[in-house]
């Protein structure tokens, strides 16, 4: 119940901190997204230059320009072949009616009446009377001049409702009948009958005359107002159509004007990149998950990262230190985690950008080059030089870049100089906000490790002054270790410092010790047993109080305290055990460490070293064979004795831990050559 309840609360803090940074960084995105407002109304007059923050549909502008595309679109028409038909025919009809009642045996008036009755053209009296008149010859061939006229005329188009088309079809039969050589009487007569046989071929059709204005009106790009582009100029009144487009962009104070896509579009980005951030930490960083000191400083390094975005890019964009937090990530924690962490917060850099492309660019090339550069660093100085070097190659691609979307010179070589000094920019902020992340946050980066490293250091130097025996004896330690930690995949650089101090504690009383006994007695032959073991036991605690003392980090400080575990000064034990009227009353809890038993495999390494180094010194005249006896003996022990039970080394990296010892032991102990004394030189000394 109290691990479900410690595990709830976890994630309650862990919601926590996400909510946190949620907000702050919203609110600092927000302040670069939301532009000033102005009260003005159409007909005022402006009393400043208001250019567009981003890019806008000037609307009345676009209505106008599609408006016009769609008035140039005509009415459509579908043909009706069906009228050339029923001209042609009904034609015939008729003239076949003609003929036959010419035929007849009727009187003129007779003839008349009868083709009144039959004839459904619209012809007049007078042209029947003046088509009786005509010899069956002349009758055919006013038919055939008739329907070629016809024919022509159809082959063009005569459109409903249109004067037009029906002037120029009365112009095409006109044309037939010139050249066709008609007498007035015929001409007049051809061209009565073909005027009543005019009407429209084409068919209005507003199914297919709405479908082509709607292509078209989609086709019509839009008038776009472009960023920094002036929309309303100083000393000018405003007019109804900058009115709108200043609506649209969200600049007048109105109650209507409330752009509330911006405010849930930023809260669903700024959401999106939180939960993928924190994720990737979960799925493949789950000690720094579990950490949630380290993940309130991921989150910190990010909201950062936005805040010099937005403050320095009001002087320029290029000039935000875009490597600064991808550097300090790194050295902080780990390359990977800095590449991925660092490129998704690219995202909300970019937004306080205004999604500048060139940004954007320069920003995932930062965190990209810092994963290369910063992965080995030696010192803290190493920080400017690769700095310098990131910075160099931003400005090249700055400049490059900036000459692909614009020939400007002078642009884009000031762009160049200010992504350089951005870079340097990135370095000089590194080194001044890692050390605080580093005692704020109890983390102990490679840097810091190799400044621990450095024999100058204040308790190094103590060690090495106060306590030789244990300095040297220190170093063969750290050398040990560094190379068997390697091999299991620990952290060497940490191993090897942990070792340097691990025994710091001896300083405060030095000749207790053995190897700091060199031409003076050995104090324990004054005191009892149970007192040597105390003084033995204790360097433990004083070597805590010492690393407090100098500011040594928790971490260095773990190694200190767990590097003997629990385990039991034998020495002293059996001495006490074997001089005692009464054994069975020598407790053996008296006589071990206070633990806990080392909780990494460096100090469990450690531990190791320390050991096997001490017992390997002590071996006259050491071989190979007796040198991997006393590491197995004492790995054994050790594991017997349950002091690597905490630890994450399992059987086969204890196997590689005995073959790194026994290697390194052998370089150290190999025998050496004993150098002839010449003897001749040896002779003339004595006399």
């Amino acid at each position: 119940m109290k691990i479900f309840m410690l595990m709830k609360k976890n994630e309650v803090k862990k919601v926590l901190i996400l909510l946190v940074s949620f907000f702050i960084i919203y609110g600092i995105i927000l302040t670069s997204l939301i532009t000033k407002k102005y009260n003005l109304k159409e007909g005022d007059i402006a009393k400043i230059d208001i250019k567009a923050p981003r890019d806008v549909k000037d609307r009345n502008a676009t209505n106008d320009r599609i408006n016009q595309a769609v008035n140039s679109v005509g009415l459509q028409y579908n043909k009706n072949s069906q009228v050339l038909d029923e001209s042609l025919s009904d034609l015939n009809e008729n003239f076949a009616t003609i003929n036959s009642v010419k035929d007849t045996t009727f009187d003129n008036s007779k003839k008349l009446d009868e083709l009144k009755s039959s004839i459904t053209a619209n012809i007049s009296d007078a042209d029947l009377s003046a088509i009786l008149s005509l010899s069956k010859d002349e009758t055919k061939n006013l038919q055939q001049v008739v329907i070629k006229a016809i024919k022509e005329i159809y082959n063009g188009e005569i459109r409903e409702e249109n004067p037009e088309d029906i002037k120029k079809a009365k112009e095409t039969a006109d044309a037939q009948f010139k050249s066709a050589k008609l007498n007035k009487s015929e001409y007049n007569l051809a061209k009565d009958i073909v005027y009543s046989y005019i009407k429209p071929n084409m068919t209005y059709d507003s199914d297919k005359t709405k479908e082509i204005k709607e292509e078209i009106a989609k086709k019509v790009s839009p008038v776009i107002v472009k960023k920094e582009q002036v929309i309303v100029k100083e000393g000018e009144p405003v007019t109804a159509n900058e009115i709108a487009i200043l609506e649209d962009l969200g600049l007048l104070n109105s109650k209507n004007n409330y752009n509330w896509y911006i405010y849930i579009s930023l809260a669903m980005l700024v959401s999106i990149v939180l939960f993928l951030e924190v994720y990737y930490i979960f799925k493949y960083y789950k000690q720094v998950y579990d950490d949630s000191g380290k993940l309130i400083m991921v989150f910190i390094l990010n909201i950062i990262s936005i805040i010099l975005a937005r403050t320095i890019s009001i002087i320029s964009p290029f000039l935000i230190p875009l490597a600064c937090v991808p550097m300090l990530l790194t050295l902080l924690l780990d390359y990977k985690i800095a590449l991925i962490e660092s490129i998704l917060n690219s995202i909300l850099i970019s937004a306080v950008c205004e999604f500048n492309t060139e940004i954007i660019l320069l920003t995932i090339l930062s965190c990209i080059l810092v994963s290369i550069v910063f992965r080995k660093m030696q010192q803290r100085s190493d920080t400017i030089y690769a700095a310098m070097f990131i910075a160099f190659i931003s400005a090249i691609v700055a400049f490059s870049v900036g000459f692909l979307l614009s020939n400007n010179v002078v642009d884009n070589v000031k762009k160049a100089a200010f992504t350089f000094i951005g870079g340097i920019l990135s370095a000089v902020l590194t080194i001044g906000f890692l050390p605080i992340f580093e005692n704020v946050f109890g983390i102990v980066t490679s840097v810091k490790l190799l400044e621990l490293s450095d024999p100058n250091h204040p308790l190094m130097k103590k060690l090495l002054m106060e306590a030789p025996g244990t300095y040297h004896h220190s170093i063969m330690v750290a050398n040990l270790a560094e190379v068997a930690v390697e091999k299991v995949g620990g952290n060497p650089l940490l191993a090897r410092v942990s070792a340097y101090y691990h025994d710091i504690g001896k300083i405060k009383r030095p000749y207790f010790f053995k190897e700091n006994q060199i031409g003076v007695d050995n104090p324990h032959s004054k005191i009892n047993p149970n007192l040597s073991a105390l003084v033995i036991i204790s360097h433990v605690k004083d070597g805590i109080e010492l690393a407090k003392e100098y500011n040594i980090p928790k971490i260095i400080q773990n190694a200190i305290e767990q590097h003997h575990g629990n385990t039991l000064v034998k020495y002293f034990y059996i001495t006490l055990k074997n001089s005692s009227e009464n054994p069975d009353e020598v407790k053996e809890e008296n006589f071990r460490y206070p633990g806990p038993v080392p909780e990494s495999k460096e100090i469990a390494i450690i531990m190791l070293a320390d050991s096997i180094e001490a017992a390997v010194r002590s071996i006259h005249e050491p071989t190979k064979c007796k040198v991997e006896e006393m590491i197995n003996n004492i790995i054994n022990e050790r594991l017997s004795d349950g002091q690597l039970s905490n630890c994450d080394l399992t059987l086969k990296d204890i196997g590689e831990i005995r073959k790194a010892f026994l290697k390194a032991l052998l370089g150290i102990y190999h025998q050496r050559i004993e150098y002839p004394v010449d003897k001749s030189e040896l002779k003339k000394q004595k006399e």
